[in-house]
């Protein structure tokens, strides 16, 4: 029985696959011109008396031309079907056309303002259904890869209304979507489940995406908003007295932050010293500074990521918008240059501080006998192009130019004695000081698929700065006409920086598992280290010499560094998401070439729905030196390359962070890391700083450690922070200190920053901010001692004690501001009004030593002691706004 029935099987089998084989191989012709798939199939069927058996809900959309003569059916179904994921096959004597379940398919597209067309970065899109997302890169791109059948996307962006779409996914779709924008900042909830997008921010401990709503409500310096204002209210994050001395990450000093502009390095950030960023919040569009966790597409720095992105200008209609206020005046226009395919943007900023300084300063010098003035004004300029040159292809320009200019004159004149014994004495001093940056980018990216996108740019930054002094003295007899006595003094010094480069990027995402980024880049630096060009003359006697000649001296040095990265963000499970990395650098100087391999690795584990744990390490290169000689942040400062004899600075960083979100928009994060650094370079103690910096400098280590808590509410009318900070950092170099281990300038024990809004009315919102922090560290002069130099004779020397073994008065300061707003017609005006250290905290910024002199028995005796400098008293401010 068995036999027969295996042979009846065979038999059943050949002939179904006969029959089948049969019609797929049935020779059929298709002609179609932007048709639908539908009707393709529908053809086939009418033209060879085929039956074909399809559902038109799993059937693309897309339109298709094809032209097939003679071919066999399966070829020509699988020219209609190419691209869709269908399959087909024959069942008795239909071909059946279906969508497998493995099938998957890539909704990508662009994401931007519904009044402006601008990009939006890094907005959030979820698929509500599996839990899958992404977020946009920083051109609005996203792309995410899902199961074929229903989909419910949730697209969200801080300050923007939720949208929801909901699609059901038969084949690759291109969906570009615009957000409108809302004063209600909450975020997209899900009831039920916790949804993680990916890829996802580093560490939420150690990366912080500055709010611009935050930084244009809460307290000013002088009614001028500024992003680096409000990062120093954030936990790890230190600066000197009223942000004189930059920023300070964890122990690092402010040399080792990479800031950037549309990803070009600025190399100095900051006007007046550190009073206010070069950052002009109109023209800001997203602002994310990381602290830790660096993933691998960052490098050159140890301690910090501060990524500024500008605004590509409104797309759709022209607009305006100027301010004036106690600073600084403003001005934005944008618009589009072809309507929703390109615009412009540019942003102008002028400082308007000389024009009551120099009044009142002459008035100061008059009334102690002096012809001058102290002047001081600095600029801002933001400029923005970009024209989509077809749906795949966009063109970028982007520029930022600023500059500073403080100069202090003084001339004055006495006359002494009488008649043939007449003389007159004249004075004249002039010090200047100047400096500015100069960045600029090309930039054009193209999306090759809905998977991978590309952007490659040309980048130049330069920063440059030249301080001019001039002196003269001279005594001349009015009866003669004959100079008895007579010196001038002139010099000059000069620094500076300039790079070019080219950028390579690439974002890949194969599935909502993974997304992948690599890249390359390679720039050529150029540094222009000053000397201290000066030259003295004196005469007595005579009409005296002319004025003394300055030689041109230069010093340059030339580097390339180039740098090569990739890592993915990928997620284990579904709690488990891992940004891995690695990121190579070589920098080749004269005859001296280094290169570093530098791993980047990220944990985020969701251990709860409302808690997280994160973990990284990651180890960093920095082959360019920031040399200070100033506690103030002075445009003295060198930046320098590392040489044969100078080594790049090295550290790793390590960390681990718990956070938690509360009900009602309040979430909590607590933070521990540790870093240790190599390699640091400052000058010597006692050493010349204005001179041949390579002769002067020495080399050490640090190391930094502590613990950051951030308490935060991000919803409702009333909205802020607590944020508290403890921390430890010491460095150790050979020639300071006697190479003993001592503390970092910016080693503050503990730190408390408290911010705070609430929206009274839609016409009204208060602010107030808070900051408490532990004394900086510094080395007062203790006395002073004559010691004998073969050649030099006695020399007088100061005694410091041990390095910064003193600490400053604890800093503390209170702010408090309101901002109004009134609508007429088509315009927006907004008037801002606050007060800066607003009980008139006299925070030391430095102390000096003096001598009195006091009468006692007789004799004269000297009296030493600390007077304490400080800068800013309190200080209202009002500021005018209006858009249109």
């Amino acid at each position: 029985m068995k036999q027969p029935l295996l042979f009846f099987l065979l038999l059943l089998s050949l002939s179904t696959h006969s029959a089948g084989q049969s019609l797929l191989e049935q020779v059929v012709s298709i002609s179609l011109e932007e048709a639908s798939v539908e009707e393709g199939l529908y053809q086939l069927m009418d033209r060879h008396d085929i039956t074909l058996s399809f559902s038109n809900d799993i059937l693309p959309s897309a339109r298709v031309s094809l032209y097939l003569e003679g071919v066999r059916l399966k070829t020509a179904l699988r020219e209609l079907l190419s691209g869709s994921g269908l399959q087909f096959q024959e069942v008795g004597r239909q071909v059946v056309i279906y969508l497998p379940p493995t099938a998957v398919f890539t909704i990508s597209g662009f994401l931007e303002d519904a009044r402006s067309g601008e990009r939006l970065a890094n907005a959030s899109i979820i698929e509500l259904n599996s839990g899958k997302g992404t977020v946009s890169n920083y051109y609005g791109f996203y792309s995410l890869t899902l199961p074929a059948g229903k989909a419910r996307l949730a697209y969200s962006y801080l300050g923007y209304e939720p949208l929801t779409k909901e699609l059901m996914l038969r084949e690759n779709q291109q969906i570009n979507l615009s957000l409108q924008g809302s004063l209600n900042l909450a975020p997209v909830e899900v009831v039920g489940q916790r949804i993680t997008p990916l890829p996802q921010s580093p560490t939420a401990g150690s990366g912080h995406d500055i709010n611009l709503y935050e930084t244009a409500h809460l307290p000013t310096l002088g009614g001028e908003a500024d992003i680096m204002r409000l990062a120093h209210l954030l936990p790890g994050v230190q600066t000197g007295a009223e942000g004189i001395g930059g920023l300070h990450i964890r122990g690092g000093d402010n040399g080792q932050n990479l800031i950037m502009i549309d990803g070009v390095p600025v190399y100095n950030a900051s006007h007046g010293a550190g009073l206010l960023s070069v950052f002009n919040a109109h023209a800001i569009q997203s602002a994310r500074l990381i602290k830790g966790g660096f993933p691998a597409r960052y490098g050159g720095r140890l301690s910090s990521v501060l990524d500024i992105r500008t605004r590509e200008g409104n797309r759709k209609a022209f607009s305006a918008r100027g301010d004036i206020g106690m600073l600084s005046g403003k001005l934005l226009i944008e618009g589009p240059i072809v309507p929703e395919k390109g615009s412009f943007l540019i942003s102008a900023r002028r400082s308007l501080v000389d024009w009551y300084l120099q009044p009142l300063s002459r008035s100061i010098k008059a009334k102690k006998g002096e012809d001058g003035f102290v002047g001081y004004r600095f600029h801002d300029l933001n400029a923005k192009l970009n024209m989509e040159l077809s749906s795949r292809s966009h063109l970028y320009f982007s520029l930022y130019s600023g500059a500073d200019s403080y100069a202090n004159t003084g001339t004055s004149f006495d006359t002494i004695g009488q008649g043939t014994q007449a003389y007159r004495h004249e004075r004249y001093y002039l010090d200047q000081v100047s400096w500015g940056n100069t960045v600029a980018s090309l930039r054009w990216n193209y999306l090759f698929s809905d998977k991978l996108f590309a952007n490659f740019s040309l980048t130049h930054s330069s920063m440059n700065s030249l301080i001019n002094y001039a002196k003269a003295d001279s005594l001349l007899n009015q009866a003669t006409g004959l100079t008895l006595n007579r010196s001038f003094g002139l010099g000059y010094f000069s620094s500076g920086i300039r790079d070019f480069g080219a950028r390579l990027d690439f974002d890949y995402i194969p599935s909502p598992r993974h997304y992948l980024r690599f890249g390359f880049n390679s720039t050529h630096h150029t540094f222009q280290s000053g000397l201290l060009v000066g030259s003295e003359e004196k005469s007595e006697g005579g009409n005296g010499n002319p004025i003394p000649h300055l030689p041109d001296i230069t010093q340059q040095i030339s580097a390339l560094e180039t740098s090569a990265y990739v890592e993915d963000e990928f997620k284990l499970g579904d709690k488990l998401i891992v940004n891995a990395g690695l990121h190579a650098a070589a920098f080749a100087v004269r005859q001296q070439a280094y290169w570093s391999l530098q791993p980047r690795l990220s944990v985020n584990w969701q251990a709860a729905p409302a808690w997280s744990l994160e973990a990284y390490f990651n180890r960093m290169q920095q082959f360019v030196h920031l040399l200070s000689n100033s506690a103030i942040g002075l445009p003295t400062e060198l930046w320098v390359p590392s040489t044969e004899a100078v080594k790049p600075q090295a550290g790793w960083q390590t960390g681990l962070a718990a956070n938690h979100t509360l009900a009602k928009g309040w979430s909590v994060s607590l933070e521990g890391y540790y870093k240790s650094m190599r390699n640091l370079l400052s000058y010597i103690e006692g050493a010349p700083f204005l001179d041949d910096w390579e002769k002067n400098v020495t080399s050490g280590d640090g190391s930094a450690y502590g613990m950051e808590a951030l308490l935060r509410k991000s919803e409702g009318k009333f909205r802020g922070w607590a944020a508290y900070g403890l921390a430890w950092a010491d460095r150790q170099y050979e020639a300071i200190n006697n190479g003993q281990r001592y503390p970092y300038k910016f080693d503050r024990r503990h730190e408390f920053k408290l911010a705070l809004m609430y929206r009274v009315h839609d016409w009204m919102d208060l602010s107030a901010n808070w900051i408490y922090s532990t004394g900086l560290a510094f080395s007062p002069p203790l006395g002073q001692y004559e010691i004998f130099i073969p050649g030099l004779g006695l020399v007088t020397a100061i005694d410091f004690g041990q390095k910064n073994a003193y600490r400053m008065p604890a800093y503390h300061r209170l702010d408090a501001g309101a901002n109004f707003y009134l609508q007429t017609g088509s315009c927006t005006h907004t008037i801002n009004i606050g007060v800066y250290n607003f009980y008139n905290r006299k925070n030391p910024l430095y102390y000096d030593l003096r001598s009195t002199y006091r009468l006692e028995g007789g004799m004269v005796k000297t009296q030493r002691e600390f007077v304490q400098a400080w800068l800013l008293p309190m200080l209202p401010s009002l500021n005018y706004s209006v858009q249109f």
